[in-house]
């Protein structure tokens, strides 16, 4: 009798495993994971639209057997008369390096090739990808069909919509994007956000005009939100374009929206001497010299530096070069500074100020100029001095005789 229950539950187990169950359900229980297992295929595979609506839907990849795989992509059905893209934060992709545990999510969009049309053109289109090993070794195809209809009894959906997708600013900012959450789903609904963002930027979404931080929003039927999605950029981000993606859910309804922040930098300089000293010593009407090293140090280009001099009355302060263009990060120029007093200075200490003007960015710099007495008034005072020695040596030599 043993027995004879035994080889009913082998058979059984084999019936299961070949009705079409994933063969990785079963090497998972055991620890024993396939050499070489990855799946792909389209997340909704049946979609419902509106013409006003736009087609994205993700592609999931998942990679569950012991090896790393680089897996191709291409699109093996489509209307003629469509664009289809596969993405991954705003960039056309044909391949993704999946390693072995790991998922990837991308992005399958489509619209019409004729741009003048505003709304998508109602009917049933057939859409279909083929994602495979360079090798052909595991092959995987998923089809999509969508369904574009303006009937009454339409999807439920949600409407994200921005006035803003692209902002611009400096490394150094925060970046608040408003979006306008619509529910159209028929019913009272709690809506969930979620963005994907490039490493190391911070993101946080807040309802309008409040500072607490959410991740999910109750929205009545009909109703919409302002919800502000905030990005921070990691420290001394480099200028260029960067991606971001906001998805909203609630329920089955599902909306996303693309979103761009491009930096152009951090502006900063730093100015100062090869040794650190800011005096000069020199005589009035003679010409001394400095030499200033300016330094980029943010993260964006300085298209322009300027200078300017603060000085006293009838002395003259000269650069070379008077400007400096297009210095790169972390880049170091030098800039000699000439500074000649008035002939009427008298001796002493004065003081003089340069402005080293960047883009959005200026630095200061004050000179200690000392004027002290030519080499010719030394020999006039000393000639003095020995004709009133010698005066006085005659003065004496005459009064000891009376």
């Amino acid at each position: 009798m043993k027995r004879v229950t035994k080889l009913c539950w082998m058979v059984g187990l084999l019936g299961w495993l070949g009705s079409g169950a994933d063969p990785l359900l079963a090497a998972t229980s055991t620890n024993d994971l396939p050499e070489r297992y990855f799946t792909a295929a389209f997340q909704y595979p049946g979609v419902r639209l509106s013409p006003e609506d736009s087609l994205n839907v993700d592609v999931r990849l998942k990679n569950r057997g012991r090896s790393d795989e680089t897996v191709l992509l291409e699109v093996t059905e489509q209307p003629a008369d469509w664009n289809v893209e596969i993405r991954r934060y705003g960039t056309a992709v044909t391949g993704v390096f999946l390693p072995s545990g790991e998922d990837q999510t991308l992005t399958f969009t489509a619209r019409p090739k004729d741009r003048n049309l505003k709304r998508l053109p109602e009917g049933t289109y057939r859409f279909a990808i083929r994602a495979h090993t360079p090798d052909n070794a595991l092959v995987r195809e998923s089809s999509l069909v969508v369904t574009v209809s303006s009937g009454e009894h339409g999807p439920e959906r949600i409407t994200l919509e921005t006035s803003y997708p692209t902002l611009r600013g400096s490394s150094g900012d925060k970046f608040q994007f408003s979006l306008d959450v619509r529910n159209e789903t028929g019913q009272d609904a709690v809506f969930n956000f979620r963005a994907t963002a490039p490493q190391g930027w911070q993101t946080s979404f807040r309802p309008a005009y409040e500072s607490k931080q959410i991740t999910s929003l109750q929205i009545n039927a009909g109703s919409s939100r302002s919800i502000e999605f905030e990005v921070t950029p990691p420290y001394r981000a480099q200028a260029g374009e960067y991606d971001f993606k906001v998805e909203v859910e609630a329920g089955r309804a599902r909306a996303e929206k693309d979103l761009k922040v491009v930096l152009t930098g951090t502006y900063d300089l730093k100015v100062g001497t090869p040794s650190g000293l800011l005096s000069l010593v020199t005589e009035r009407g003679k010409k001394t010299t400095a030499t200033l090293l300016v330094q980029n140090t943010g993260s964006a280009p300085q298209r322009e530096i300027s200078f300017q001099s603060f000085k006293p009355e009838n002395w003259k302060v000269e650069f070379s070069p008077e400007k400096l263009e297009n210095v790169q990060p972390g880049e170091v120029k030098q800039v000699e500074v000439s500074i000649t007093p008035a002939e009427q200075a008298l001796v002493g200490d004065y003081s003089v100020s340069l402005a080293i003007d960047g883009e959005r960015v200026n630095r200061d710099l004050e000179f200690r100029v000392t004027i002290r007495a030519g080499a010719t008034w030394g020999w006039v005072g000393l000639a003095i001095i020995v004709l009133v020695v010698a005066g006085l040596g005659v003065t004496f030599h005459y009064l000891g005789r009376r």
